[in-house]
């Protein structure tokens, strides 16, 4: 599968969104545009995509009658590349083999232009680690970045009217970064503008949000999913493409994911925790032996696994209560399994799964012990699932 090297910065290249997109359209020709908003939705919802259509947008000196930059003026070509000098990209940074020390967005931006414009952007945080070299080590957006931001904004724009920044997933950002940008952010200059995209609003400061508008980015409809699954899979029967769209869940980044080793790892890893977990009590040897393989996956593969079992929970209990769905929850999994597995959750017990599994994810991102985090997972999942 090939992903255009180009960046989706016109809203018409926005994967869906119809409803929304009309909405930051009319504010910005109204002039009532939010000198700071918040993307708040799933990375594959389209938060980064919909930030840079709205920057072009903004800046573009020639908009078509249709409601869109015109892709053609000298400033949409440099957002089409990334390379617009009043457009400034702030991100979660690391340090890596090339750059050990004082890591900040500004010493990794060509890289996170590709990076960008790779993936059209519709990407993820574990995407750009390993596109980043990150070794497994999780990114932030740090004082430096802070530093720079305010620099940035100090100065008087080079090209167009209007200062543009963007942040994704600010909720990286550290509590010393955040109270730097508070008072830039609270009274910026004039013609400045702050997009900011979280997957996260938990994450981010109350005094940072409470100096922003948020933008609820919803999941993208089945037939935009079924419409870019077709384009992407064109050999597909339709119900494969149906099964592809109920397990991507409106995020287009779970199409990359999706019926390939990844996925069948995963569906494996789940029937394996789910049987080991229903028979606890005596297996604890082998639930041992499996927490000592697994727990060897990076942070960011054992939470993409907890966030994919969290998805099948929460399609087995509706299908185990009869809501209609374009196909079985669990997929190409085993007969067996595919037939008992879902009757184990319920009205009784779901809640509690969920908090089991999601701590689960919390305890990862806190450096927890891998080991005795998975295995204690497994142990209470017995319990509720029994």
């Amino acid at each position: 599968m090939q992903f255009a090297k180009i960046c989706c910065m016109q809203f018409s290249q926005v994967k869906g969104q119809k409803a929304l997109k009309e909405r930051i359209i009319s504010l910005i020709d109204e002039n009532r545009f939010p000198h700071a908003v918040l993307f708040n939705g799933k990375d594959g919802y389209g938060n980064l995509a919909l930030a840079l259509a709205t920057a072009q947008y903004i800046s573009c000196t020639s908009r078509i009658e249709s409601k869109d930059s015109c892709s053609e003026c000298l400033s949409c070509k440099k957002y089409q590349r990334l390379v617009h000098p009043d457009l400034h990209l702030i991100f979660p940074n690391t340090t890596t083999k090339s750059i050990t020390k004082n890591n900040e967005s500004k010493l990794f931006v060509n890289q996170f232009r590709d990076f960008v414009l790779k993936t059209n952007a519709y990407c993820s945080l574990s995407e750009w680690y390993y596109h980043l070299g990150s070794e497994n080590k999780q990114g932030v957006i740090n004082v430096r970045d802070a530093n720079t931001i305010i620099s940035d904004l100090t100065l008087k724009t080079y090209e167009s009217p209007y200062k543009i920044l963007i942040i994704w997933n600010i909720d990286k950002m550290t509590q010393d970064a955040s109270d730097k940008i508070l008072k830039i952010l609270e009274e910026p200059y004039p013609n400045t503008f702050f997009l900011l995209t979280t997957e996260n609003k938990d994450k981010i400061i109350p005094t940072i949000l409470s100096r922003v508008q948020q933008i609820i980015v919803p999941r993208l409809d089945n037939d935009t999913m079924y419409y870019e699954i077709k384009q992407l899979y064109g050999d597909l029967t339709d119900e494969e493409i149906k099964l592809k769209v109920a397990l991507c869940d409106g995020d287009y980044n779970k199409i990359k994911q999706t019926n390939t080793q990844v996925e069948q790892d995963m569906q494996k890893e789940f029937m394996t925790i789910t049987r080991l977990a229903m028979m606890y009590r005596t297996r604890a040897k082998e639930i041992l032996d499996f927490v000592d393989v697994f727990s060897k996956h990076t942070r960011d593969e054992l939470k993409a696994s907890l966030s994919y079992f969290l998805d099948l929970i929460d399609k087995c209990y509706l299908y185990n209560n009869g809501v209609p769905m374009p196909a079985h929850p669990l997929g190409e999994m085993e007969d067996r399994f595919k037939n008992n597995f879902p009757q184990f959750i319920t009205q009784n017990n779901i809640e509690s799964i969920y908090h089991v599994i999601e701590q689960a994810q919390k305890n990862i991102d806190f450096n927890s012990n891998n080991k005795i985090n998975i295995f204690d997972m497994i142990i209470k999942l017995g319990r509720l699932l029994n």
